[in-house]
């Protein structure tokens, strides 16, 4: 008997003549209310046929995922568990049953990739129309496994975004990234993640479709918040049951009682009375997105906060509740809960710089101070100075220290060229020789500077330092981790023999506690005068001060686990800030933090011991008027430009306290 043989030219004609065909006209949303279904073993808490009328916000997210609708990249800052992960599913079931091609999803860990994965797998099992079309789970078959599920016409792959050949080894026409927010800001220095992604679809032109869903975290670091303003914004208006004016629902038209037993929300038209909650439902219902920018014409963006949470899921009296916990944590000191809200619940960018000084404040500070670089005012006794690396540039900050650790910034000078040019070393080896005219007439050295070797000129540093030790001259690095010193106990050697043995007398390195430095000097900024203040120069470019607010302390959580740290945004500078990390290093050095009444009025009597060939500085007369600004030492010019016939130096024999380092480096020989 002849046995039957499948035809394979057959199969591969009609596999073409499919290939041929145009999409269909296929709607997700419409798609989601015919087919999806919601599997019970999810552990959802609305198990069975998934109706968009219960979520009706999502049903316009829907409708721009969809094949045939223009827009290129969808972008949803929505509040956690509102539709961000329902939509998407929504989204690759529609595609696999009705445009195939392939699907990458990218999540921010192995373990949630996992997550989503099997919920990938128990939706499609309970879907008939999808179960026919994905290949079944076999022992030794890759076609379906825990990241990779292959159907006719493509495959869905659930990987991480935290491996750049994870975004980098196949070509996918639908591309979905979950909680962008917490995806690496450079993956494997490759570059940003998204653009990574997007490129996977670069082949599709403009039927590849991009979504990214995740709620914000931190402003200026938040990628979900940056996608939403490349596109149009979209707002979700609502009706008043009462006026029927449509508005968007805000935190700060919720109104409730000390005990949450009434919760309301109060209508944005004056008059109107408050609206109670079952009002919800058909508000939902009847809502509209709304644009408030124009975007760049391929982006939609959506934000929502859990006021529009769907009635019987997250309730207003359960976010008041959540709102005044977080509050009273965060007026204990705590701001972290009071983040988790803002960012989970109302969809909003945390801004902790809101509780910390300003950078106009310390310029109308420094204004009014009056006071001008290169010359050291009466209340500095010792200098130290710090200096930061940059690929095309050396940044240079001289600051005098008094009782208490008061500070003043007393020359700022960006020394332009390459560090990888010894010239650039040699120019920067003359200006920290400089001797600074105090108030008195004494001209300061140097006692101590801290160099930045984190950058791309490691070597260069450690050259320049192994060199200078006996004059303080030091090679530090930051280290963000929670708790450290401000400075180390004691360096590391970096340089080694040809044998692998560490050299006693070679460069060395200092680590430096960068958290613990940058809490010390924001804790701080408010204060204008005595111990702790910082004094300002009123010569100090603008863009000066917005660095040293540049970075701001927020709370994550990594794998479970609270984590606070100090963030800045992209595009911000904090070159000022991190000098001023490295001058408190310097400070620390010489033992500062730990001097007495004995050792400041040691270092005071030996400044002001002026010479008789040396001219004091001139003070200004007293204001006349209530607005001008207070009588300040003012000298004529600093001892750089004009230096006395004779001086009297200030003693450089450290008090007691300061550490002392030499080099042996010249001496090996």
């Amino acid at each position: 008997m002849e046995q039957p043989y499948a035809d394979g030219a057959a199969v591969y004609l009609a596999a073409y003549r499919r290939g041929l065909k145009p999409d269909p006209e296929l709607w997700i949303d419409e798609w989601a209310d015919e087919f999806q279904m919601i599997p019970a073993d999810t552990g959802a808490a609305e198990p069975g046929k998934y109706r968009t009328d219960r979520t009706p916000y999502a049903r316009e997210v829907q409708r721009c995922l969809s094949p045939p609708h223009p827009a290129k990249r969808i972008v949803t800052m929505i509040a956690s568990q509102l539709m961000k992960t329902q939509v998407a599913l929504n989204w690759f079931g529609g595609c696999i049953h009705r445009a195939p091609a392939n699907i990458l999803a990218l999540l921010p860990s192995e373990k949630l990739s996992k997550r989503v994965s099997g919920r990938i797998d128990k939706t499609i099992k309970a879907v008939p129309v999808l179960k026919g079309r994905v290949a079944r789970s076999r022992s030794r078959d890759a076609r379906n496994t825990i990241d990779t599920k292959e159907f006719e016409g493509g495959a869905l792959y659930c990987v991480t975004a935290g491996s750049a050949s994870n975004l980098a080894e196949l070509a996918a026409r639908y591309i979905y990234g979950d909680e962008v927010d917490r995806w690496e800001l450079d993956i494997d220095n490759e570059g940003d993640p998204v653009k990574l992604a997007e490129a996977r679809g670069s082949t599709f032109g403009r039927r590849a479709k991009f979504y990214y869903s995740s709620s914000p975290t931190v402003k200026g670091v938040s990628r979900i918040f940056d996608l939403f303003e490349q596109g149009d914004q979209r707002h979700y208006y609502v009706p008043c049951p009462h006026c029927g004016t449509m508005q968007v629902l805000e935190w700060e038209g919720l109104k409730y009682t000390d005990d949450y037993r009434f919760v309301q929300y109060q209508c944005c038209t004056p008059g109107c009375a408050l609206i109670d909650e079952h009002h919800k439902a058909a508000m939902l219902a009847a809502g509209e997105w709304r644009a408030h920018a124009v975007g760049d014409g391929e982006t939609v963006s959506f934000t929502l906060n859990a006021l529009y949470a769907p009635p019987g899921w997250l309730s207003w009296s359960d976010m008041a509740k959540e709102y005044d916990e977080a509050k009273k944590l965060q007026e204990k000191g705590d701001p972290g809960s009071m983040q988790v809200f803002y960012n989970t619940r109302l969809a909003k960018v945390w801004d902790s710089a809101e509780e910390m000084t300003k950078a106009k404040e310390l310029m109308k500070r420094a204004l009014a101070e009056g006071l001008p670089l290169g010359v050291v005012p009466a209340g500095a006794l010792i200098l130290t100075a710090a200096v930061d690396t940059q690929h095309n540039r050396l940044e240079l900050l001289v600051m005098g220290w008094g009782p208490g650790m008061e500070r003043w910034i007393v020359d700022f000078q960006v020394i332009s060229g390459d560090p990888a040019d010894e010239r650039t070393w040699a120019l920067l080896d003359e200006r920290l020789k400089t001797r600074y005219r105090h108030v008195s007439g004494v001209e300061m050295s140097i006692c101590a500077t801290c160099i930045d070797s984190g950058g791309h000129h490691t070597d260069e540093v450690y050259q320049f330092t192994r060199l200078r030790r006996w004059r303080n001259v030091l090679a530090v690095k930051g280290s963000s981790k929670r708790g450290r010193p401000v400075l180390a106990q004691r360096p590391s050697k970096v340089d080694v023999t040809w044998r692998g043995n560490t050299e006693k007398d070679g460069a060395e390195l200092w680590m430096i506690g960068t958290d613990t430095a940058k809490d010390w000097i924001y804790n701080r900024y408010q204060i204008e005068d005595g111990p702790g203040a910082l004094h300002f120069s009123q010569d100090l470019p603008e863009d000066f001060f917005d660095q040293c607010v540049a970075e701001r302390k927020v709370v994550r959580y990594v794998k479970g686990f609270r984590r606070v740290e100090w963030v800045k945004a992209k595009s911000e500078r904090n070159e000022a800030l991190d000098l001023m990390v490295y001058n408190l290093a310097a400070a620390q050095f010489l033992g500062l933090h730990r001097y007495h009444e004995p050792q400041w009025s040691s270092l005071r009597a030996a400044v002001s011991q002026g010479s008789l060939f040396s001219e004091p500085a001139a003070v200004p007369a007293e204001p006349e008027g209530p607005d001008q600004v207070p009588a300040q030492a003012r000298p004529a010019a600093p001892a750089r430009s004009q230096p006395a016939p004779a001086r009297a130096v200030a003693p450089q024999s450290p008090p007691s306290g300061r550490r002392t380092s030499r080099s042996g480096y010249l001496n090996r020989r």
